[in-house]
């Protein structure tokens, strides 16, 4: 056999055995690992609420059900190219209900609020984290950013701008989640916006509510 035919075969079935398992394993166990992440949280929720802290049909409950729900729903259509849809078509709706849902939490007392903001900003950590694991395109210009700090390091500790501690495994991950969020932080937004407006409009539950865990 001809050795550059040869290669040429071997090439392309290594790409296709990469494919299969990126689309046959990797992404279904990545989205399986979102939404139990997704469950968890609601679960969590769930157990806020009969304990007491906030009433099943206060809306700062539902409305953070609902959209726990609606990321669960839609796991595995997250992706570079719907974060960018949402951004390019983020004044497109008429209402905000994550903003509607932020102000409902405002009125209640403080340890309360801070415990559905933080249950909040962990669905959003998970969906960042979902985001980016399926997503080359993004990681590699993560994985370039962080490269690029790396390399002006000397420099900066030389002119004193930073010190060691700069420097550290624990401080290159926080620089890491750190400019994920930085990337998707818009997109996150509009991207709950529009599935908590999606799961409204699905189960009628301004109308109807129902809050069985």
């Amino acid at each position: 056999m001809n050795p550059v035919f040869y290669e040429q075969i071997m090439s392309l079935l290594g790409l296709i055995a990469l494919w299969a398992f990126w689309y046959y394993l990797w992404k279904p166990q990545r989205v399986d690992s979102f939404r139990q992440k997704l469950f968890d949280l609601r679960s969590d929720l769930f157990d806020l609420a009969a304990a007491g802290s906030v009433s099943f049909n206060d809306p700062a409950y539902s409305q953070l059900r609902l959209l726990i729900n609606g990321m669960i729903r839609f796991g595995h259509r997250i992706s570079l190219g719907s974060l960018l849809i949402a951004v390019m078509h983020s004044n497109d709706s008429p209402s905000d209900p994550l903003a509607a849902w932020k102000k409902n939490v405002d009125k209640l007392p403080k340890g309360v609020r801070d415990q559905l903001l933080t249950m909040h900003s962990n669905v959003q950590e998970a969906f960042v984290k979902h985001l980016f694991g399926g997503s080359v395109v993004l990681f590699i210009y993560v994985a370039l950013r962080i490269l690029y700090a790396v390399t002006k390091a000397p420099l900066l500790l030389l002119t004193g701008k930073k010190d060691i501690r700069n420097f550290t495994v624990s401080y290159v991950r926080y620089k890491m989640d750190w400019e994920r969020n930085r990337v998707a932080k818009s997109g996150t937004d509009v991207i709950e916006a529009r599935v908590l407006d999606e799961e409204q409009r699905r189960t009628g539950i301004k109308r109807n509510p129902v809050y069985a865990q």
